[in-house]
């Protein structure tokens, strides 16, 4: 019981580092750069692609898809941006999402205390840069610190036979793990702590391949969460850009479930090509999920926008070009 006790609070813990550290990177680069969000959105949306690429880099740059998918809500629904741009965002912004992933599955949290002393000393300086700079490396360091913790608690599974044989009987169910994927991220409404945990039990051989795979896929229908809350005081076309975010995951994750096995082949032999090692396994099926996703919807954004009219219409709708 004590070891269950010790996990479970390790878990919490952790993953309130994850998502306290990943808010502060989010807020602090999101200020830093709010004019450029705002200038770059409003010039660079015009089109589909120039959209797409907007959304991918200034969601890198932010490390903050909610920031970039709320401002896109509220860009349509006051009539500034085009639905069709605004989804071709949202497939940029998924994209752009998955560099915290990435990040993640380096082997650098014994760096995490350091990072975070760093970061401290630096954010008490007078310089605005330094400060800036400062409060970015506490939320790396709080990110860094968050997945230590939760490592141990993966330490603790790892060294409990009962507990890990029965974690690895229930994980053979993807379907479950889907849904757990999808369930976790949105009561922790941050996709990074369900990634990061995803990456220690795999990494840990206490998940399998495609068991890992289902949990990524459920965590990004469960992000969906955030957008949609934001939408509720928004007008009709503001909820079709939350609709459109949901949806185009949900798509996503269907397809790519429906052919699991050959998914799961793909990320393995794209990671082989690369030179990379497994524990970047994760972290890829994030990356290249969201690629494959877009690329699916790309070519047909003006039907999918047709379809977001049509299952939420108004009077002022006459077409898409």
């Amino acid at each position: 019981m004590l070891a269950i006790a010790t996990i479970i609070m390790n878990l919490i813990t952790g993953s309130l580092l994850i998502i306290t550290g990943v808010g502060t990177m989010g807020r602090t680069l999101e200020q830093a750069n709010s004019k450029l969000l705002h200038k770059t959105m409003s010039l660079f949306s015009r089109n589909k692609w120039t959209s797409f690429f907007t959304g991918i880099s200034l969601t890198a740059l932010v490390q903050s898809s909610t920031a970039v998918t709320i401002l896109t809500v509220s860009f349509v629904d006051s009539g500034i941006m085009r639905l069709e741009s605004a989804v071709a965002i949202i497939y940029g912004a998924n994209i752009g999402t998955t560099f915290t992933a990435q990040f993640m599955s380096f082997q650098i949290n014994r760096y995490a205390w350091h990072i975070l002393i760093a970061g401290c000393i630096l954010s008490f300086g007078t310089l605005h840069k330094l400060k800036t700079a400062g409060h970015v490396l506490v939320g790396v360091g709080l990110l860094f610190s968050g997945l230590s913790l939760m490592g141990k608690s993966v330490m603790i599974l790892k060294g409990n036979p009962l507990l890990s044989q029965w974690l690895m009987e229930h994980s053979e169910n993807v379907i479950l793990c889907l849904f757990a994927g999808v369930f976790f991220t949105m009561l922790a409404q941050s996709s990074s702590a369900t990634v990061g945990m995803t990456i220690l039990l795999f990494n840990n051989g206490l998940l399998p391949f495609a068991s890992a795979v289902a949990l990524t896929l459920g965590d990004n229908i469960g992000s969906c969460i955030t957008a949609q809350v934001a939408s509720i005081k928004s007008g009709t076309a503001g909820k079709r850009v939350a609709l459109a975010h949901t949806l185009y995951n949900v798509f996503g994750v269907v397809l790519v479930f429906l052919i699991l096995p050959q998914f799961c082949d793909l990320v393995l032999a794209i990671t082989k090509a690369l030179g990379q090692d497994n524990t970047r396994l994760i972290a890829n099926t994030h990356t290249i999920f969201n690629l494959v996703s877009a690329l699916l919807f790309l070519p047909i954004s003006k039907y999918y926008v047709r379809f977001l009219y049509f299952l939420l219409p108004d009077k002022s709708y006459i077409g898409c070009d």
